[in-house]
């Protein structure tokens, strides 16, 4: 039998013998439920799906509340295996961070996660499942509505393409859990030009981990980049272009590291020409004890207005939950589950 939710809703109304009962099925899982559970579906019903597909086992380990509202939970898998996944709202809207692999092989020095190094990666069902924990926990918390899905927590999507992409179509069907492709990120550091390219399949917004234009340096902060900034820029544009979409761009902003005025302008010269509307996210980098120090207001203002005045979108994003660590690149634990 197959997991739940590794089977879209066409796929589910096979295995039940019919639409609505798919559909009742989705109805619970949309409103964060278990349809698992005694009473949540008609006898028949829940019979039904016990004989045809088995639960995704995952289990909420630990909760902690940053002041500014975000939560994050610590998700236990079927194996012992942990991930954490982050809840962070905003006056109208709940965004949730999922992760897409135990642990990461990307090594970006900046990031915690990179320590535990790759571990395993996630299943479709595994990976949809967070969504429907998001959804649970916004109901109970009563958080503004889950909005938006962004695939920014452990692990580097490109590298579990084949279960993110089935996950996916779980997620963004609007008979499957409602999450719209529009209001679904998938963040990468581009693996490889190739892995870029099998992008064009994906409904969902892209975001690029770019840090630093220049090769030499941002080799240095993702020491496993195969392929330069540029090349992966122009296997971008080839899956962005056709379908008229937006490139969102993240940079780290670590101090004397990336966020010169020259930096600045190795962006410019890199983005300028992107066939598309190019949106750029500043992150100052979060505390770890990985040693670096996030870049001062002057500095990135001074960045962010370089951007801005050749034309390009730039904002300055600020932490979310930090304190616990609950923010981009403070997510690490081990196998086990034990903080590193």
């Amino acid at each position: 039998m197959k997991p739940l939710l590794s089977l879209p809703p066409d796929a589910l109304a096979g295995v039940l013998g019919g639409d609505g009962r798919a559909q009742a099925v989705y109805a619970v899982m949309r409103e964060g439920g278990d349809p698992f559970a005694p009473g949540v579906l008609a006898p028949g019903a829940l019979k039904r799906l016990q004989e045809h597909v088995t639960p995704t086992v995952l289990a909420i380990e630990t909760e902690t509340v940053a002041s500014d509202g975000t939560v994050k939970q610590r998700v236990r898998l079927f194996d012992g295996r942990a991930v954490e996944i982050v809840a962070i709202p905003t006056e109208d809207r709940t965004t949730l961070c999922v992760s897409s692999q135990v642990g990461c092989a990307r090594a970006c020095t900046f990031c915690l996660t990179a320590t535990m190094g790759l571990v395993r990666s996630l299943g479709a069902d595994e990976i949809a499942g967070q969504v429907v924990l998001g959804l649970a926990l916004v109901r109970a918390r009563k958080m503004p509505v889950l909005r938006n899905v962004v695939f920014m927590g452990m692990g580097e999507p490109l590298d579990n393409l084949p279960e993110v992409e089935r996950a996916l179509e779980v997620m963004t069907l609007s008979r499957g859990l409602g999450i719209g492709p529009r209001h679904v990120t998938v963040s990468t550091v581009g693996p490889s030009v190739e892995k870029i390219a099998a992008m064009a399949s994906l409904p969902a917004r892209v975001a690029w981990s770019l840090h630093a234009a220049d090769p030499a340096l941002r080799a240095r902060l993702v020491p496993t980049a195969r392929a330069t900034p540029i090349e992966l820029r122009d296997a971008l544009a080839k899956v962005l272009e056709p379908r008229k979409e937006p490139l969102f761009v993240e940079i780290t902003m670590i101090d004397g590291v990336n966020d010169a005025i020259a930096d600045a302008e190795e962006v410019v010269t890199l983005l300028r020409a992107f066939p598309t509307e190019v949106r750029v996210n500043l992150l100052p980098v979060n505390p770890t004890e990985r040693g670096h120090q996030p870049s001062s207001e002057a500095a990135i203002d001074r960045f962010r207005d370089v951007l801005i005045g050749a034309g390009i979108r730039t904002l300055t994003r600020r932490a979310r939950g930090a304190e616990e660590r609950s923010a981009c690149g403070q997510l690490a634990i081990d196998g086990l589950g034990r903080r590193q």
